[in-house]
């Protein structure tokens, strides 16, 4: 006689928040390799930076690309940096040092879908990255020194950044809350004359039809 065994069908959980931020299929989700609460997403036609345990949205959300971005990656020398590939060939180049609402460069590498980036140091002095495009061709480039060498101070120049994004967005929901309050005190208001009016016009007498 065969041993029965019971398989019990895992429970799924509800995901605790929904946001609605990219138009797109996610397909890059990357943590820092500086900030182990800091996350990376792609998809659609923009990024998204993320700081675990922060529940009220992304710390910086990037406008609408010219074209759909289809690949994504963190530099893994300079805290401030990565790398976005684009459905056209082309890479935007990120340095939030430099800008924080759009891409500091754009450079073609070819001409058709960029699929995959992996940056990879070679040496202390030499850093290349590998793009993968749709046609199965991989390109090698070396990385510039502007881009492979952090700046001075920029682990906690970066991070003093996300710290004003972290304030930034609870300054937000707290502005959020009280207009949610005040609205609610104005129905309520709202509610409180209109049952004033209500009974007021009841307790009215009537005109009388007769002539006396």
């Amino acid at each position: 006689m065969k041993d029965e065994m019971a398989f019990s069908t895992p429970t799924a959980k509800k995901p605790v928040s929904l946001y609605t931020v990219h138009d797109g299929a996610v397909h890059t989700v990357q943590r820092s390799p500086f900030y182990k609460d800091i996350i990376l997403t792609v998809g659609g036609w923009n990024v998204a930076i993320w700081k675990e345990g922060i529940m009220t949205g992304p710390l910086l959300q990037s406008c609408c690309a010219p074209k759909r971005y289809t690949s994504g990656h963190w530099s893994l020398t300079r805290p401030g940096v990565f790398y976005i590939g684009r459905e056209d060939g082309y890479i935007d180049i990120w340095d939030l040092l430099e800008k924080t609402h759009e891409p500091a460069q754009s450079q073609n590498i070819c001409i058709t879908m960029i699929m995959y980036i992996k940056p990879w140091t070679f040496s202390a002095k030499q850093q290349f990255i590998a793009i993968a495009d749709y046609y199965g061709t991989l390109h090698i480039l070396e990385i510039p020194w502007t881009l492979s060498h952090p700046s001075t101070n920029e682990v906690s120049s970066v991070s003093h950044y996300f710290e004003r994004e972290v304030k930034h967005l609870e300054y937000v929901e707290q502005r959020r809350k009280i207009r949610e309050q005040e609205k609610r005190e104005m129905e309520l208001e709202l509610e409180k004359k209109k049952v004033f009016f209500q009974i007021s016009s009841s307790h009215q007498p009537k005109a009388s039809n007769g002539v006396t």
